[in-house]
């Protein structure tokens, strides 16, 4: 059965200010959504009032800390509106005293402060969380509106009940005023459900390692990436190569199968072949050295250099590990904020736009390296009724755990599925 045979016929368009009106398999109906949910915050106490810096805005020192924190951080989550800031009683002036980011709530003082930069500050401040409402149709033929679970950036859209099934969802983020085309997320097709094969194409392409598998011997697994592998703001459990040993040992229960990780934050993979052997991300000697029966790479960063770092780099990579020993599977990356992968929302992405992405499957085809195209997944979301930036703990470029199994996803079904 094709996914358009399963999919309901949807239509959700905007009905003016926050209503929203849905066609669903012969039912309709007009439904108004809640705006975002908004959080007060009082008297939230910092050491002090600091200094602009150059500081990268993931890392200010000072932040709304009920709104952007080390683990969760949403993009324009606080009303600028309710923000006031005091010490030793004293209500400090924006434009004077201080000033932040709108965006990313990075606060600091300014030149002109009538507060020293030692002293203890109070803010109070209005944040909005995020939501994922659905229409669903309900076992009994109709069509009814569920709230979801806010969120400050990863919402939960509500469960379901027997006999029901999700139609489709709205988006409500922190930017919501009025209900528009890009908060509409109708459900067009299911989550692809690849089927056991019984020759994938890890048995053309990794033949070495799908023998091991197969005999039940013992497997080396070196997942090389950046911080979407070193994956410090989720417990181990839920980092992609965790995930996927994890169905890996299930598919091959007799298998030694070992997970060896080499992730680091804020590089690309030619940063591996740039620094001393003393290193721990050395390539020839922590990478290619480790003579991994199978080195899976994961590099979203890589996409800054576009097609320049495939044509320069990964002949030397494949290169290295043909002659360790070690088989390749290439992970095209997950899908990161709009409007740097020059997307104008999450709508419409089925093609993914990146020179980068279309350069690393031109690669892997030309050279009979395995591929494990996630990007592919990501850009189906929208058909899924998922906006791809919900899924993001960070509202920029970290997956969350559900966007980490669409990893594993894309590795099982190089191995065949499940």
């Amino acid at each position: 059965m094709s996914l358009a045979a399963v999919a309901l016929a949807v239509a959700m368009v905007p009905a003016g200010g926050w209503n929203v009106k849905v066609e669903a398999d012969g039912l309709n109906g007009t439904f108004a959504i809640d705006p975002p949910n908004r959080v007060e915050v009082k008297g939230e106490r910092h050491p002090c009032l600091p200094p602009k810096t150059k500081t990268p805005f993931w890392a200010k020192e000072c932040r709304f800390k009920a709104a952007y924190n080390p683990q969760f951080l949403a993009a324009w989550a606080v009303d600028p509106d309710s923000v006031s800031i005091f010490s030793d009683g004293q209500k400090l002036t924006r434009g004077r005293d201080y000033e932040f980011d709108v965006q990313w709530g990075g606060i600091h003082r300014l030149d002109t402060a009538t507060v020293g930069g030692d002293k203890p500050i109070a803010i109070h401040y209005v944040y909005r969380m995020r939501r994922l409402d659905s229409v669903v149709r309900t076992a009994d033929g109709k069509l009814v509106l569920r709230k979801g679970t806010p969120h400050v950036v990863i919402p939960e859209p509500p469960a379901l009940a027997a006999g029901e099934r999700r139609v489709g969802n709205v988006f409500v983020d922190a930017q919501t005023a009025a209900i528009e085309p890009r908060n509409l997320f109708p459900i067009l097709d299911p989550p692809p459900q690849p089927a056991r094969v019984a020759n994938p194409p890890a048995a053309k392409l990794l033949p070495r390692t799908w023998a091991k598998l197969n005999a039940g011997e013992t497997v080396t697994v070196l997942a090389w990436g950046d911080s979407v592998t070193a994956c410090g703001y989720l417990p181990d459990k839920d980092k992609w190569q965790e995930q996927f040993i994890r169905r890996l040992r299930t598919r091959f229960p007799k298998a030694d199968i070992r997970l060896v990780s080499n992730g680091w934050g804020g590089r690309c993979s030619n940063s591996f072949l740039a620094v001393p052997p003393d290193s721990p991300y050395h390539f020839a000697t922590k990478v290619a050295g480790v003579k991994a029966d199978l080195v899976i790479s994961e590099f979203v960063n890589d996409c800054g250099q576009g097609e320049r770092i495939v044509k320069n780099d990964y002949p030397k990579f494949l290169k290295a590990f043909r002659e360790a020993g070690s088989e390749w599977i290439i992970m095209t990356p997950h899908y990161v904020r709009p409007d740097w992968m020059g997307l104008k929302d999450c709508q419409n992405t089925d093609d993914d736009p990146r020179p980068f992405v279309k350069a690393v499957r031109a690669f892997a085809a030309a050279n009979g390296v395995a591929l494990a195209d996630a990007a592919r997944r990501w850009g189906h979301l929208w058909r899924e009724g998922i906006p791809f930036s919900a899924m993001h703990v960070n509202d920029i470029n970290h997956p969350a755990a559900p966007g980490m199994a669409i990893f594993a996803d894309a590795l099982m079904e190089v191995f065949g599925g499940d």
